[in-house]
């Protein structure tokens, strides 16, 4: 079969099967079928779990990622190249290489894929930290308690894994647990140094009872002049990044219009 055939049977047939789900999703009729992807999604859940908390990805905070794009990205490229090596060559012999090749491809595109969440969603915690530590700061001398701060921070700051990870500390006590160990799951979770600086000071506040604001504000700056040298560090990359750009298109463009005239009268000049 060829390429096209493949498109013109499987194109269709993958339109029905949805078609035909979401029938069985939108109506009441008993059975299997209409759990199906509730099933699918749950299993996916299931396995990310194992995959995360298995600490696979926890020196790059793959425990803040929940969405599962990664997974269907994967199984979207294995199958696709399982396809096609099988298109290529359909000989018995070759059917478990073809097999192996998607599920490394597949597997390797959802490394790749949950990295990158993660190294966002880190990225989103160490950028929100300082305003989340200063405001804290000015809630306890306002002379609030750290719970009801703790609440208000989660909700003043913009939703991200931050936000989350201070209402999961929040909901510690209607869970039944303790303080410390929501504390303690939280810092497994939260791959970044400053904030396991700022949960250590959160913790020896409520411990000791010691005042906070005056740490937290001083550990809010410290943070945000760190924040201040990783973008020059940055700015000082992006010089080096820009060279490949300016010899592969802008350099050779440019120098096309400046020597066209001269190019174009020793060509005639050959030409006659």
């Amino acid at each position: 079969m060829k390429i096209l055939d493949i498109l013109s049977i499987g194109v269709p047939m993958s339109a029905g099967i949805f078609l035909m789900v979401r029938f069985f999703q939108r109506t009441s009729l008993p059975g299997g079928m209409v759990r199906i992807p509730g099933t699918v999604m749950e299993a996916h859940r299931k396995a990310h779990a194992k995959l995360v908390e298995g600490r696979a990805f926890s020196r790059s905070g793959g425990m803040l990622v929940t969405s599962l794009g990664g997974w269907l990205t994967g199984e979207i490229v294995g199958i696709t190249v399982t396809t096609l090596s099988l298109v290529l060559n359909p000989s018995l012999s070759h059917i478990p290489f073809s097999i192996m090749l998607g599920m490394w491809l597949g597997c390797a595109t959802l490394f790749l894929s949950v990295r990158r969440q993660a190294n966002r969603l880190v990225q989103s915690v160490r950028s929100s930290l300082p305003v989340a530590s200063f405001l804290l700061s000015l809630l306890l001398e306002a002379g609030m308690g750290s719970h009801s701060a703790l609440q208000e921070v989660a909700r003043a700051i913009p939703k991200g894994p931050l936000a989350w990870e201070l209402e999961e500390i929040t909901r510690a006590r209607t869970l039944g647990i303790s303080r410390e160990a929501a504390l303690e799951r939280s810092r497994r979770r939260v791959p970044v140094e400053d904030y396991h600086i700022f949960l250590n000071l959160v913790s020896q506040g409520e411990r000791l009872g010691v005042g906070l604001s005056r740490g937290l504000r001083d550990h809010s700056s410290k943070m945000l002049e760190g924040e201040l040298y990783r973008a020059e560090a940055a700015a000082q990359k992006a010089a080096v990044k820009l060279l490949f750009p300016l010899v592969a298109f802008i350099f050779p463009a440019v120098a096309l219009i400046i020597f066209s005239p001269i190019i174009l009268n020793i060509w005639n000049v050959w030409g006659q």
